[in-house]
């Protein structure tokens, strides 16, 4: 059985492609639908919002057979309680160094743990987890594109940038860095695709709390700054598969990723990214990846203190290296743009639907 959310979030993106891997490779799964709620991931009731590929599967499964739990591991223990039987699974990803403390104890229940990266095992693996580590890369994603629900003009070079309004996604830095690199005279628009309202980000008033006054806040910092796009709306997986092969550059000036899956999606469908050099995301682009921007290891001062504690790291871009690459690859004068390609054809190879569903199938086994 496959436990897994079914939203707009980072881990129900991820979990939608997994379902398609077991399918790719013949596995049969049950499916059991989570939903967020004070108390962590729990079991939905009704799953009307999902795709109707994933309702279609079935709900019912062995007894004793595995589950996987692909979710945050805030409700495990209560999960573990409520199906004692099998296997248990934790399917999960964490973005800084060492782990929370409180996942030492959320993190118990599980007989093995699926986390996709290498450098997220070793994270766990340093923080004192003793059970089986494996690592489960990410999916390509393989929906058919449909047009984005946005006008861009197709004189212009167009830069994406995706991500929730989180201080560890600082997407405020990406703006910076674009907004250093060029002016209002530049052909370019850079579309920020987020949320409305911010995710994670610390706040003294109300009005703060939207992205948009967080987007004037940079702008009007410059005096005649380049296009900026801000795209709140919500979209289908397809409609952002759309915008990614718009997108003549994806620039990420994260503080540290597990995986990185809008950036990851950038790249396998050929568009050059920039991105910090630090975190998950460094084992598909690569250690000497061109795009790849030098950073400070600083403090992990996130908002959320019940998650990001004192002793944590993550890294801060260079932004004013960030705006050198970005008009370069503009200029069409970095090397980022040439290995676009053949990146593109790497990751649709090692992270196919038929390569990661065999790799569950034999870790199910």
């Amino acid at each position: 059985m496959y436990a897994c959310e079914f939203d707009r979030s980072g881990y129900a993106a991820a979990a939608k492609r997994y379902l398609r891997a077991f399918g790719a490779v013949g596995h049969d799964v049950a499916w059991l639908p989570l939903r967020n709620t004070m108390h962590g991931r729990v079991p939905a009731s009704d799953a009307g919002t999902a795709p109707e590929t994933m309702k279609a599967l079935p709900r019912q499964t062995i007894a004793g057979s595995p589950t996987v739990w692909h979710c945050m591991p805030q409700s495990w223990p209560a999960m573990r309680t409520a199906y004692p039987q099998g296997r248990f699974i934790g399917q999960t990803v964490w973005e800084a160094d060492p782990i929370p403390t409180r996942w030492h104890e959320e993190l118990a229940p599980a007989d093995e743990l699926w986390v996709p990266t290498r450098w997220n095992a070793e994270v766990l693996a340093a923080s004192g987890i003793t059970v089986p580590i494996h690592v489960v890369p990410h999916v390509v994603q393989t929906l058919a594109a449909a047009p984005p629900p946005v006008a861009l003009d197709p004189s212009r070079f167009v830069l994406l940038t995706t991500s929730t309004w989180d201080w560890r996604k600082r997407p405020d830095l990406t703006l910076h860095a674009y907004l250093r690199a060029f002016t209002a005279d530049d052909p370019v628009s850079l579309v920020v695709k987020t949320g409305a309202r911010v995710h994670a980000w610390n706040c003294d008033t109300a009005v703060e709390t939207h992205t948009w006054w967080q987007v004037m806040n940079v702008v009007r910092q410059y005096p005649n700054p380049a296009e900026v796009i801000l795209v709140t709306d919500e979209w289908t997986d397809a409609q952002m598969v759309g915008m990614t092969a718009a997108a003549d550059c994806y620039v990420s000036l994260t503080c540290s990723e597990g995986w990185g899956l809008g950036a990851f999606d950038a790249a396998t469908a050929g568009v050059p990214v920039i991105m910090t050099g630090h975190g998950g995301q460094t084992e598909w682009l690569g250690t000497e990846h061109p795009g790849l921007v030098p950073f400070q290891l600083v403090p992990a001062d996130h908002p959320d203190t019940s998650m990001f504690e004192l002793g944590m790291v993550w890294a801060i871009a260079d932004v004013d290296a960030a705006a050198d690459m970005m008009r370069a690859v503009f200029h069409r004068s970095s090397p980022i743009i040439d290995v676009g390609p053949v990146l593109a054809g790497q990751l649709a190879d090692r992270y196919s639907e038929q390569a990661i569903g065999q790799l569950m199938t034999e870790l199910l086994a």
